[in-house]
């Protein structure tokens, strides 16, 4: 027989009470109906009066104990998650540094190629620590402002687009399209070039070894821009909860690929931020991911 998880049972223990508190409710609602009905002074009026009041504000106050506590459920998971998160990505990163600082200070190597090996090595585990860092300071919600100056996206989106296409991990793979003209939108730049290279960089990690298409074109509203990978797309059930923190999908975490899962919930505080739409489906004829950011202008 198996036990049940302490997780498991400390969630459903809110679920519980609230039960035991609508039963009461319920209880003590048919009682004031049936005192109402059977009335014989107006004291039996009072009394089941006072018996619907209490038993309206019992229900209610079950309603709210239980949504509050399944939120604050919610958050607890939310920060374990994240405390968990780190300490694993972080962990492989710190080790390394310590091994590879600890040979070069011991000068554990045979000839001058191995020790500029390990100073690579050793750089590459600092960026890995700074990419990591930069992602959760990323992922706090921007600073609400009332008024921004208007932002040409086609100069946003180009100098994103270069500096991937200059990045020698990525080998030119991103291919960008712009349909002129383009209308400027009131957003803040560094926001928005954020929230695009964070999808960008989605597509490069998650979506296979092929190209990136980037378009970015004018909307009936304002602009549209397109990030299209050529991966094997994403579940329906994955699309759903994709921009949340910390969500990963099961080929990501299997494949080993170092993460948070914080990328895409800075695109949707973006959009929170600024009014723009986030939304995400599979090409019909490639397969790939297709996430389309609207902008208003």
């Amino acid at each position: 027989m198996t036990k049940r998880s302490p997780i498991k049972t400390y969630k459903s223990i809110p679920w519980f009470i609230a039960c035991f508190a609508l039963v009461a409710a319920i209880a003590n609602l048919s009682t004031g109906i049936v005192i109402l009905a059977t009335y014989n002074t107006g004291g039996d009026i009072a009394l089941g009066v006072l018996t619907l009041v209490f038993a309206i504000w019992g229900a209610a106050g079950s309603i709210v104990a239980l949504v509050l506590t399944t939120k604050q459920i919610r958050l607890n998971e939310s920060k374990a998650s994240f405390i968990a998160q780190v300490s694993h990505e972080l962990r492989t990163p710190i080790t390394s540094i310590k091994m590879y600082s600890e040979t070069l200070a011991m000068k554990r190597f045979s000839a001058p190629e191995q020790e500029e090996l390990l100073f690579e090595e050793l750089n590459a585990a600092v960026r890995r620590i700074e990419d990591l860092t930069e992602q959760i300071l990323e992922s706090r919600p921007i600073s609400k402002k009332k008024h921004h100056l208007p932002v040409s996206p086609e100069a946003a989106i180009t100098g994103i687009v270069n500096s991937f296409n200059t990045n020698p991990r990525f080998q030119h793979r991103v291919h960008f399209d712009i349909v002129l003209p383009l209308p400027a939108i009131p957003v803040d730049l560094a926001a928005l070039q954020t929230a695009v290279s964070n999808l960008i960089l989605n597509a490069l990690t998650h979506g296979g070894d092929g190209p990136i298409s980037v378009r970015l074109a004018p909307s009936d509203t304002g602009v549209i821009i397109e990030v299209e990978d050529s991966g094997k797309g994403i579940s329906p059930e994955m699309q759903k909860k994709i921009f949340e923190p910390f969500q990963r999908g099961t080929q990501t975490t299997d494949s080993g690929i170092p993460g948070f899962g914080l990328g895409l919930s800075i695109v949707k505080n973006f959009c929170n931020e600024f009014g723009a739409k986030i939304q995400v489906h599979n090409d019909s004829k490639t397969g790939g991911a297709v996430f389309s950011l609207h902008i208003n202008k």
